[in-house]
């Protein structure tokens, strides 16, 4: 039966090594090439063609599905490696996290116990410059019993304060330190009548002392400076130790010696810093925005009679009309050896007389240019009762001695008046037109021996350098905490050398530094400058070019 039309086969194509084929010795004819159709009466059918053409898109879509699924099973494998990796970074992690924690929770808890032990063992200090401040008239005239009354009263001030400002601790520790010159400061209180002797001002310091465990009355010595250096390098100490919630200063802005010192410290944010002022505070300082706070019921707000006034005073009713009063802030004039000694001494007036007296008119100018001498008869001196009068200085610093009765009981005396030293020049900071400070002109020191001893001893102090506040400004702040040298001693000329080399370099401050002690120049000392592009004020960063013209250099 013949083969119907729709089951014709397709005979896949092989290839024969030779033109015939055999099998079982008959020899079949050559296959016909794989994909041909079985021709019909010798023609190819439509449908032969039909079947080829989807044979080869089926291929196609095989190729391409196998292309997919290599393509899934790739990406199959990239994802199971990235997630065991995610899953080797989680447990990471997780062990991270945890570890995190238990640190977090150890230093949570440490963080509670120094808090704790900050807070249990804080204080507050009291820094008082003495010679600035000086305690109530009441107190100091009861040393013994003064002194107790006086701690207590400054005690119950802070402690009111600080309820005012948040420390409101009733139990924190209050330290007190009162740095003087006590000798000075005693004599001071008695030539204003404060005090009879100065033992009453000993006896006073030693119960402060006493009074408390944490109150300290320091004398100091005799030196400017010497109270003032300590009271910065105790600032200092405990502005760094932050156990210390407060830091009240007493006595320290009467005067600009402080200024500089507590500009350091301004900004910042907790008011750590009270400024007590006892006399009215210099208006510098209230540009500094620490709190500015007055006792008045423990420190004296007056300034003494001797610190504001330069006088003899008599007790009432021994100085007449006829006789000469003499005034001027010189010492008197030791008795000599011709001259009787003193045989007594008049009788103290009693403390309130003291301080309701007032100084008897001067008819005699402060400011007279020649030495005065004066010289009473011994009929004069018989008729005249003693005199007590004394030479008042200004400030606890001063010298000057008071003599009572100074020409004893016949008054038979010479006495001399000097003239007064002439009063410093205020100092003053010149500036031009625009503004800018304007440095008073500079030469280069001369060629002498100094030059070559000056540079002897500053090469032998390196790698050190000379201190710039301690030589030129006669104070540095560091004290002997400071890095530089003080201990070699420069004559004149070297530090005029210094001071020159000083002048080389270009303050930080530029053009508007407002230090009046400042050393450093605020533009170019030469005149002219011959350095180019070298030279330290050419192009500067922040204020351009400071080689001032002549028009520049005149004050405006």
């Amino acid at each position: 039966m013949p083969a119907r039309f729709d089951e014709i086969a397709f005979v896949p194509t092989q290839k024969a090594t030779s033109s015939s084929r055999s099998r079982g010795g008959i020899e079949l004819p050559p296959s016909e090439p794989m994909g041909s159709p079985i021709m019909l009466n010798g023609q190819e059918s439509a449908f032969s063609a039909e079947t080829t053409s989807r044979l080869t898109h089926y291929y196609e879509v095989d190729n391409e599905r196998q292309v997919f699924i290599h393509t899934i099973l790739k990406k199959l494998e990239a994802d199971q490696k990235r997630i065991n990796e995610l899953e080797l970074d989680l447990e990471d992690q997780k062990r991270s996290r945890a570890s995190y924690q238990s640190k977090a929770i150890e230093l949570e808890g440490e963080k509670e116990k120094l808090v704790h032990y900050i807070n249990k063992d804080s204080f507050v200090v009291v820094l008082i410059d003495g010679d600035g401040a000086k305690f109530a008239d009441e107190f100091v005239r009861d040393p013994m019993g003064g002194a107790e009354k006086a701690a207590i009263r400054l005690k119950q001030a802070v402690r009111e304060n600080l309820r005012d400002t948040g420390v409101a601790q009733d139990d924190i520790p209050i330290i007190v330190r009162v740095y003087a010159n006590l000798n000075d400061l005693s004599k001071s209180l008695r030539l204003s009548r404060i005090i009879d002797s100065d033992d009453d001002m000993r006896v006073f310091a030693e119960r402060f002392t006493n009074s408390r465990a944490d109150f300290d009355f320091v004398n100091v010595g005799k030196g400017k400076e010497n109270a003032d250096s300590k009271i910065r390098r105790m600032l200092n100490h405990y502005w760094r130790n932050i156990q210390c919630k407060k830091i009240f200063l007493v006595g320290c802005c009467h005067d600009n010696g402080y200024l500089h010192d507590l500009r350091d410290y301004s900004g910042s944010h907790d008011n750590r810093i009270v400024l007590l002022e006892t006399t009215p505070a210099e208006p510098a300082f209230r540009s500094l925005t620490f709190p500015i706070i007055r006792f008045n019921e423990v420190f004296r707000s007056e300034p003494l009679t001797n610190e504001t006034k330069h006088s003899f005073s008599m007790p009432p009713g021994l100085y007449s009309p006829g006789q000469p009063s003499l005034a001027g802030p010189g010492p008197i004039a030791r008795p000599t050896p011709s001259m009787k000694p003193v045989a007594s001494m008049p009788p103290a007036a009693p403390q309130e007389q003291r301080r309701t007296s007032t100084p008897i008119p001067n008819p005699l100018s402060a400011s007279t240019a020649s030495p005065i001498l004066t010289t009473s008869s011994p009929d004069q001196s018989a008729a005249q009762p003693p005199r007590a009068a004394s030479v008042i200085s200004s400030g606890n610093g001063g010298t000057s001695i008071s003599y009572a009765t100074a020409g004893g009981v016949s008054d038979f005396q010479n006495v001399t008046v000097k003239a007064p030293k002439p009063k410093k020049q205020p100092k003053v900071i010149f500036s031009n037109v625009d503004g800018y400070r304007i440095d008073s002109p500079t030469q280069h020191p001369p060629r002498t021996p100094a030059q070559t001893s000056y540079q002897a001893k500053f090469q032998n102090v390196k790698p050190s350098v000379f201190c710039n506040d301690f030589y030129l400004k006669g104070r540095c702040k560091w004290g002997i905490s400071c890095d530089k040298t003080h201990d070699i001693e420069l004559t004149g000329p070297e530090l005029a050398i210094h001071r020159y080399k000083a002048r080389t370099s270009l303050c930080p401050n530029g053009p508007y530094c407002v230090d009046y002690d400042c050393y450093l120049s605020h533009h170019c000392p030469r005149s002219p400058c011959t350095r180019g592009e070298m030279c330290p004020f050419y192009d500067t960063e922040k204020w351009g070019d400071l080689h001032l013209g002549k028009d520049q250099l005149q004050p405006s």
